[in-house]
Formats: C-alpha cells, structure tokens, sequence
C-alpha cells in the first residue's frame, strides 16, 4: 500500500455516510473499521490496509480540534426515522478497545498452525470455516426465480461472492469476530445483491430499540421501521441514494449478537452489470423473518 493509497482510504473512510467518529479512540477505531470494511465490499473485497486507516482515524479523533463537532452516537445517526412507540436510542454502550497511537502492535488470534495470524481475516480453522457456512447458508435462502451469480472475478472486476470471518477486538478480553456472507443475485439480465453480516456480542454498541441497531449497518439509514416477526421486533431500515443497500432488517439475539440482512436491486461495482432487478429480491416480511433465523445466529464462542 503506498502513500497515495492510504491517503485515499483515510479520506474514504473519514468522509464515508456513517456518523462522524466520536472523539473517544476506541469507538472511532471501530467506526472507521466498519467505514473501511463497507468501502472494502464496494471496491471489491480489496484490502485497503484496515489497520493503518483506523489507527490514523483513531490518531486524527485523538487529536481533536477546536473546530469538532460534539460527539455523535454510533450506530444511532440522528437521521433514523424510527415508527411511533419506538423508543429513542440510549447512549452507546463502550466498544472493545484497540491500541491506543504509541502502543505495542496489536498481536492477531492464534491461528490452527498455532502461530498468530496475518492480519483480521482468519484464512483457516473454526472462524473461517464459520464464514464459509455463513455463506451456504445464505446461499440456501436465496428465493426462487434469482440465481445466486459464481463468477470468480478479476483484478478489474469484482467477485460474485464474497464470506470472511474478522476479527474485530477484545470485548471483556475475549477476542471478538464478525462475519460476513455477500453474493450478486441475478434474474431477468439484471444484477442485484444480498448479504448478511453477523457480530458477536459487544461489537455493535447502540442500545435501544430495534432501529437504534439498524443504524449500526454501514451505512446510515434514510428510514426505519419496526417490525414484529416470529415473537420479536427486528428494525427494517431503507438507505438513501449511494448507500449501497437499499433495504437491511437488523436484529440483535438475547445473548447480544446482531445480525443485518441487507439487499438491493442493483451493484455498480465493476463487474456488478450494467442493469439492475426489477425489484427487491425479498419481500419486507421475508427478509425480516430470515434475519432471525437461527441459521444466521453465529453463537461466539
């Protein structure tokens, strides 16, 4: 990665639609993560240097200004238009630290060879194989008359599918991961997308209700509503232009893992096709459905 390169991905991930960082370290670090790993997805899954972006996001809110806007909650932007009886979100509760600027480097899991990882992504063992099921899992939802796309991708064009295991920081000093399952869905000559991404307890700090989490996605959402499916309330969440997704359902398990099932109808990534679906591939009371589904509740472990 060269200057040039992370000069772009600082920019991106600090001029991203999420809220601006709060000036605590810790949430800005894995604010701009979660910034870093949507613009990842949408450039194609190429690595962008994560670590070095967030520690400079992390160094840059440190720093502070006298110019800094008073902090924002995340994963709550204040643009969720939440139904009536939902309750406003509460205070974020604290997110996992990481290194603070200065400190020794942040040593990675251990890996099935028994020696530390490379980097966030788990290339082998239990995690990994957890994302891999992660995708055929979503792959088996996929609805009638779509076809989950497989082509492998190129250097230009990105790949049709996407699944990772990430580990993302200590949360009361057990190493925390999230996962990830994408694939382009297809009918009808157009191309659109579905992913779900899963996040172990303590990773995705907003409290509140079910919209309150659904503005923990990546992106901020343009609306919300709540939802009530099989006993319990999910937020279902509709994004602006640009965001990438134009409809995400969020739920956050008892034990407090939250997952997001997110599509939409196009992909205009490099490879993503030049059309888009007709429609939505999951009607609002599937995808609401699907997102509690026990097949998408990754226990940590």
């Amino acid at each position: 990665m060269n200057e040039d390169d992370f000069r772009v991905s600082l920019r991106g991930a600090l001029d991203s639609s999420t809220p601006p960082p709060p000036m605590s370290p810790a949430v800005a670090v894995a604010t701009g993560r979660q910034a870093v790993r949507r613009r990842n997805l949408v450039a194609g899954g190429a690595g962008l240097g994560v670590t070095a972006v967030v520690a400079a996001v992390a160094v840059a809110v440190a720093g502070g200004g006298s110019g800094s806007a008073a902090p924002q909650q995340v994963g709550a932007p204040p643009s969720v238009a939440a139904t009536a009886g939902s309750a406003p979100p509460t205070a974020p509760a604290t997110l996992p630290t990481s290194p603070a600027p200065g400190d020794s480097k942040e040593v990675w899991p251990t890996g099935p060879n028994g020696q530390p990882q490379q980097d966030r992504t788990a290339r082998a063992g239990h995690k990994f194989d957890q994302g891999e099921q992660l995708m055929r899992d979503l792959l088996a939802v996929v609805p009638a008359g779509y076809t989950a796309l497989d082509n492998p991708g190129t250097d230009q064009l990105v790949s049709s599918r996407m699944s990772q295991a990430q580990y993302e920081g200590k949360v009361a000093g057990k190493d925390a991961w999230s996962y990830l399952a994408a694939t382009q869905l297809g009918k009808g000559g157009g191309v659109g997308q579905l992913l779900v991404t899963v996040y172990e307890p303590g990773l995705i700090a907003a409290t509140g209700d079910a919209c309150a989490v659904a503005g923990g996605f990546w992106t901020r959402p343009a609306s919300c509503r709540l939802v009530t499916t099989a006993g319990v309330t999910v937020g279902v969440a509709t994004g602006g232009p640009g965001h990438g997704y134009d409809q995400w359902a969020a739920y956050r398990h008892p034990d407090g893992t939250v997952v997001f099932l997110a599509q939409s109808k196009t992909d205009d990534r490099p490879g993503g096709g030049d059309q888009g679906l007709a429609a939505l591939p999951l009607p609002e009371d599937r995808l609401a459905a699907l997102v509690v589904d026990e097949r998408f509740h990754i226990k940590a472990s």
